[in-house]
């Protein structure tokens, strides 16, 4: 019975760290390792990729788009509201877009890249 008592409250306990700053810091860290590798991985990258190669170098991305012209990978490379403002991803601006064409080859990445390239299409960004 005691053995019980102890592990139920071990579970209620180690339950309520999952909202606690411990928990926050530990998912803040992995995200900021993740942005790291995201910005060093991106200098390695080279127009003409297949999405392949990209693939090898980037990792699977956090998020991707598809459009009649091609299709837009995004990587997280920055954290700009901390932990609880963007950590799950709702900020556009903390993702670098990689534009792939029709015959799914690099053509190019960055913000900058992706807004002329979209209105290149006249595709309306919102």
């Amino acid at each position: 019975m005691k053995a019980n008592v102890f592990i139920l409250t071990a579970v209620l306990f180690l339950s309520g760290c999952v909202g606690s700053p411990i928990h926050s810091s530990i998912k803040y860290d992995q995200v900021q390792n993740q942005i790291k590798k995201n910005n060093a991985n991106l200098t390695l990258l080279s127009a003409g990729m297949t999405k392949e190669k990209v693939l090898e170098v980037m990792g699977k991305p956090e998020r991707s788009e598809g459009y009649p012209w091609g299709s837009a990978w995004l990587y997280r490379t920055s954290m700009s509201m901390g932990v609880e403002g963007s950590i799950y991803g709702q900020v556009d601006a903390d993702y670098t877009p990689v534009m792939f064409d029709k015959n799914d080859d690099l053509q190019g990445w960055g913000r900058n890249y992706y807004e002329q390239f979209t209105t290149k299409y006249e595709l309306t960004i919102k």
